[in-house]
């Protein structure tokens, strides 16, 4: 098994030792922009200096030497899969990142919005645990029953004029959630796919992210 690591401090090392000491044989590569972060890992597991978003516009795809991931953890303080999708749409389509419809916060739960105008959601009110085994159907804290997960809310969203488009977060070790590389590559197919306005979701049984954007193909 192959796993991309965008983003070597607190979480992304976590994600590493957590990993690496679940599946010693599995390939890690630990991609960081800082060099001294990157430092202590150097013999464990594998390391890139480089911009994570950058990183993977230029080897996602194919085309180099790289081994490909079968999973990618995000683990730096951006939307992983919105900046990836948005930055490679850009190559056939005119993209414009747009604030996230209002409406949303009428029935998501315990909306917070960002700066740039999308929007935080979680089940939680409370800071969780590190080391959280996401159980099926009860919350590891407060013991009370999930019904619907929430990335199944975020697919079944429904705004006039926009489409949704959620990749899904699973956990790969206790606290550590990542995505198969393929459901970022379908995403951004089914996004170019049509014009329009997007929601571009990512989230797990409990905790989301969503953007937006404007597409318009043939620019």
């Amino acid at each position: 098994m192959v796993f991309w690591i965008i983003g070597g401090g607190k979480f992304g090392s976590r994600a590493a030792h957590c990993l690496n000491r679940k599946d010693p044989n599995a390939r890690i590569l630990l991609i960081d922009s800082d060099p001294d972060t990157l430092q202590g890992w150097k013999g464990r597991v594998d390391t890139v200096q480089a911009d994570g978003i950058t990183f993977l516009e230029r080897h996602l795809d194919g085309g180099s030497d790289m081994m490909l991931p079968d999973w990618i953890v995000p683990a730096i303080p951006i939307h992983v899969a919105f900046e990836w999708i948005r930055s490679t749409l850009k190559i056939n389509s005119d993209v414009t990142p747009i604030s996230v419809p209002e409406k949303l916060t009428s029935f998501l739960p315990h909306p917070v919005w960002g700066k740039e105008g999308e929007l935080y959601v979680s089940y939680a009110k409370f800071i969780c645990p590190e080391d959280c085994l996401e159980p099926p159907d009860l919350c590891t804290v407060s013991g009370k029953p999930r019904e619907t997960d929430l990335y199944q809310v975020l697919e079944k969203v429904e705004v006039a004029d926009f489409m949704s488009v959620v990749i899904r977060s699973h956990q790969l070790a206790p606290g550590v959630g990542g995505y198969p590389a393929q459901a970022l590559v379908n995403a951004r197919s089914e996004i170019g796919l049509s014009e329009g306005r997007v929601l571009v979701s990512t989230a797990c049984c409990c905790h989301g992210v969503v953007h937006a954007l404007q597409v318009r193909k043939g620019c």
